[in-house]
């Protein structure tokens, strides 16, 4: 029976991706040629390996036994197979006798053989000679070195694609992959015989496996975009600029374990990817979820993003292989297509079994123009339905939120349309990490603010030519009961957000609170109005907002009243709670997040009645007297005193709300009294007991606009007026 050893890896890592790249070679290799029963798995971000080979087998088995995959792009510049080309490594390999290059010398030999075809007088099919070269390898190439093409490139019927793991078809820029690989064989297996050399050799794979031992590095021999620490440059190392650095192995075993990914990508095309090729775990860029990200992140300066899955049990090299073709990463039925939406999926289990956490990679443009695989982040993939982030309530944004990344990605893309998109997609994956309701009301902020940019924007007046964005409308219910944190700021913007149209006879009177706070005409659809009467919300502040948004319902209200009946149109979903009001005047509510709220929170669809009639709590509130009065003058129906069996109509007095602006809170104390005398009822004092000042006549008419539901009637009555029957102090 044939023993088994388990070998921690420690200079295998989940970042840079070349450590990580490095990790899935190890395994592929070991598995493949040596012991076909191996596995593998991450813990505490190191790479484990079970298998028949022990430590120093291990070393002995890549120095002595590993047979490289045959890595060639002859249909590439600078790849060895053109006359001016760096050829010196390619003759290296084909001088070796050994087994391990057999294949190696096959392949080459048929890369060679395609493009002398090439250069021959140009046929039809030969109209365009790369894809045509590319056709004739994927054809002429031994079975067994097809993974380095499949990795590379997809043909397809809009051509070429290339998967963003290896460049643009194993180039990136002027840095041709295939050649560089056999460079760095040549050093690592010391193919050129050099003395002295077969001890750095092995010391450069124990630090390349174990992470010991101090190697002799390579210099001028770049790595590309996997390993952004050792590319060189200014402020690399000591001094003013340094050449960069590299191990062999560590390049060598790099592009071994990216050969994984190969085949997967020729399979995942869809009907929805136009053609496109899709690789495995990678998306589209979100310029979100990481600190130095830039709205420019959304074009040319990044490339996509890349999710390296983690695992943290044993698993052999078929249920890998599965894995990664399966590359399953989907939110409803969909595959997903950006970084938010991956977020999304790791959040909502829509990622493949077995997989725990993902290490997220951008390829940025961060050194001059040259693109880098930024690590972005860790993301813990969460398999407790209970506990999992509901996810889910972010379908109904899909729609209009792909209208937003079609346009911030286009050539003439509005200023300020990434900064909204980078908002909403970092209050996304924030959410998707932590789960809060707070941070979902993050989102809501994110979507609202983007709105309102939308509704001053030329994007509005394009959506008969399908490039605008339609009004966010009819978010369901499902926001208000995830997003609430029982905080009085997110009861108070709900109560708010929920005031209703109001219709009398079957037509509409006044509409819902939302054509208040943006300029849009609400009905079977939510569109955009132009010079709309009804909008009011400007850059002022938040009190000042609150107010106008008041002071523009009590006016409608009153134009479309009938036979003088004129109440404040404030019918509402939800109500709020007395002592939040309370909370909101003494100045210990975050008003900025109530007004930020508000908007996003009118999206939903409400009913007529969300909130029973009876939730007001009965604990002793100590209200001002003259915000219980004046609020007694804005109520939208009759006012009720069911300890006393009062019920009267009391007429709108709207005319107080200017003079609270102006600070004049005692006169317009007055004015509520004097409609309160006219309706039959006796205030418990001419005075309000609170000074003139304009900042709480401000706040004061603000919580005005605060729906209350009936239940607070009783309590708004014992704290403005006598009761109707006498007692023992009022007779005396």
């Amino acid at each position: 029976m044939n023993m088994c050893y388990e070998v921690e890896l420690q200079g295998c890592a989940p970042e840079p991706l070349m450590a990580y790249l490095k990790a899935l070679g190890i395994f592929r290799l070991v598995s493949e040629q040596k012991d076909s029963a191996a596995r593998a798995w991450w813990q505490n971000d190191s790479f484990f390996l079970n298998s028949s080979l022990d430590r120093d087998e291990l070393v002995e088995f890549f120095l002595n036994d590993y047979k490289p995959t045959p890595i060639v792009s002859p249909w590439n510049g600078g790849s060895g197979f053109h006359p001016k080309d760096n050829s010196k490594a390619m003759e290296l390999i084909r001088e070796q006798d050994s087994p391990r290059f057999r294949l190696w010398h096959e392949v080459m030999e048929k890369g060679e053989q395609v493009l002398n075809r090439s250069r021959e007088p140009q046929g039809a099919e030969k109209k365009d000679p790369k894809r045509w070269i590319l056709a004739q390898c994927r054809a002429q190439f031994p079975d067994e070195a097809l993974a380095w093409l499949d990795a590379t490139y997809v043909l397809t019927s809009g051509g070429a694609k290339y998967p963003p793991l290896l460049g643009t078809g194993g180039n990136d820029g002027r840095l041709e992959f295939s050649n560089n690989f056999m460079q760095n064989i040549v050093l690592a297996l010391n193919l050129d015989r050099q003395r002295n050399v077969k001890a750095i050799t092995r010391s450069q794979l124990v630090a390349t496996l174990f992470n010991e031992d101090s190697p002799q590095l390579v210099r001028k021999r770049s790595t590309g975009f996997f390993n952004p620490s050792s590319v060189g440059g200014a402020n690399a190392s000591v001094g003013f600029n340094d050449e960069s650095l590299t191990n062999p192995w560590d390049y060598v075993l790099m592009f071994e374990g990216a050969l994984l990914f190969a085949g997967a990508a020729a399979r995942r095309l869809s009907t929805q990817t136009s053609s496109k090729a899709v690789y495995p775990f990678a998306v589209d860029s979100s310029a979100a979820g990481y600190g130095t990200s830039v709205d420019s992140e959304y074009g040319d300066s990044s490339r996509s993003e890349f999710w390296a899955p983690l695992w943290g049990r044993p698993t052999n090299s078929q249920e890998l292989k599965h894995l990664v073709s399966e590359g399953r990463a989907q939110i409803g039925r969909r595959q997903v297509s950006n970084g938010t939406d991956f977020a999304r999926a790791i959040a909502g289990l829509g990622t493949e079994r077995g997989v725990s956490q993902f290490q997220r990679y951008g390829f940025l443009v961060r050194n001059g123009l040259a693109y880098l695989a930024a690590p972005l982040g860790r993301f813990i993939v969460r398999r407790d339905e209970e506990n999992a982030p509901p996810a889910n309530v972010f379908f109904d944004l899909d729609r209009w939120l792909d209208r937003l990344r079609r346009n911030v990605t286009g050539k003439n893309a509005p200023a300020g349309l990434g900064t909204a998109l980078r908002q909403i997609d970092q209050a996304i994956i924030e959410f998707c990490q932590q789960g809060r309701p707070e941070d979902l009301q993050n989102v809501l902020i994110a979507v609202g603010h983007a709105e309102r940019w939308l509704s001053k924007s030329n994007l509005r007046k394009d959506n008969d030519k399908g490039k605008g964005v339609f009004p966010l409308n009819n978010l369901s219910r499902d926001w208000l009961r995830h997003a609430s944190d029982d905080s009085p700021e997110f009861r108070l913007a709900r109560a708010t957000a929920s005031i209703l149209h109001e219709q009398t006879r079957g037509e509409t009177k006044v509409g819902p609170i939302r054509e208040n706070l943006e300029s849009v005409a609400k009905g079977g659809r939510t569109v955009w109005k132009e010079n709309s009467v009804s909008f009011v919300w400007t850059a002022g502040t938040p009190l000042s907002n609150l107010q106008a948004v008041l002071e523009r319902r009590c006016l409608e209200g009153r134009m479309q009243s009938l036979e003088g009946d004129a109440h404040p149109p404030l019918n509402s979903a939800y109500s709020a709670f007395l002592g939040d009001i309370e909370a909101f005047l003494d100045g210990n509510v975050d008003v900025q997040r109530v007004a930020d709220l508000a908007l996003p929170l009118s999206f939903v669809s409400y009913r007529a009645r969300s909130q029973p009639s009876d939730f007001q709590q009965n604990a002793p509130f100590n209200i001002s007297a003259a915000y219980a009065a004046m609020k007694l003058t804005l109520l939208p129906g009759k006012f009720v005193w069911p300890q006393f069996d009062v019920e009267v109509e009391i007429q709108m007095e709207s005319q107080m709300l200017t003079m609270l602006r102006a600070g004049r809170v005692r006169d317009a104390y007055r004015v509520a009294c004097r409609r309160l005398w006219a309706s039959g009822l006796k205030p418990l004092s001419d005075e309000p007991g609170i000074a003139d000042r304009s900042d709480y006549g401000r706040r004061l008419a603000a919580a005005l606009l605060f729906p209350i539901d009936r239940s607070a009637h009783s309590a708004l009555a014992e704290r403005a007026l006598w009761s109707p029957r006498p007692t023992e102090s009022q007779d005396s």
